[in-house]
């Protein structure tokens, strides 16, 4: 199967497929204020040229989307990683600031291209344009796949888990270290997703009878909910990594 990169800049005709293909993947309750405010400037001016789709060429299909965007970075990284580094990303292209370093946002792939490699391809694609533009480094908030089935481990500690191999024991963790990457830290705030009461009964399927804590499905944290509030809130944390650029 063949399977072709294009930037969203020479291809903004397959946005919207690969948009929609990543709608389909992550969980519906994953919306944060800064993804609603920031997340379609990716595909405008020059930030188009940090998204990359994957298309399989046999069907025409899109297959793969990822993003990510330059930001200027400095000593060190926030607790409120995902959410800060695109809020900062876009804001800096918007106005014109400087940059000196790339994150990456997400990788999505379709269930069939799974192990197929094309996920390490999508990261590799990241980097090109980032040294092309002169930045000096690459990070990435990473959102561990498996978290979501151990949601009693404390998240550092489940990031530090290792195989017999000594390789990491979460795929995704194991994915970006293969590639060269290092672990920084946790970012135990980088994505904050609030809503009502009736949204987080309709994203999960659940029933929220008294307020407290609650593990849903497919999240890293807990979801705290305030039945008076008429609200809840889950902060998602990521480990931030940093890859050869």
């Amino acid at each position: 199967m063949a399977v072709a990169l294009f930037s969203a800049a020479d291809r903004p005709d397959l946005v919207a497929e690969a948009e929609a293909m990543g709608g389909e993947i992550w969980p519906a309750w994953l919306d944060t204020a800064a993804l609603r405010a920031y997340w379609p400037s990716l595909y405008q001016g020059q930030l188009a040229n940090y998204q990359t789709i994957a298309v399989d060429e046999a069907v025409g299909k899109v297959v793969g989307l990822a993003n990510s965007v330059p930001f200027p970075r400095g000593d060190s990284l926030p607790d409120t990683g995902w959410d800060w580094v695109l809020e900062q990303g876009v804001l800096a292209a918007r106005s014109g600031g400087s940059v000196n370093a790339l994150s990456a946002l997400s990788v999505a792939i379709r269930p069939e291209q799974r192990g197929t490699g094309l996920a390490q391809r999508l990261l590799e694609a990241m980097k090109p344009p980032a040294r092309a533009a002169g930045l000096g480094s690459m990070v990435a908030p990473v959102r561990p796949t498996l978290k979501a089935a151990y949601p009693l481990q404390d998240f550092a500690t489940y990031c530090a888990w290792r195989r017999a191999d000594g390789t990491p024991f979460d795929p995704w963790l194991r994915t970006h270290e293969a590639m060269g990457a290092k672990v920084i830290g946790p970012a135990m705030a980088s994505q904050t997703i609030t809503g009502t009461l009736e949204q987080w009964q309709r994203w999960t399927g659940m029933r929220f009878p008294a307020s407290g804590r609650y593990a849903i499905p497919e999240a890293l944290a807990p979801l705290d909910i305030d039945l008076a509030a008429d609200r809840g809130v889950c902060l998602e944390p990521n480990l931030w990594m940093e890859h050869p650029l």
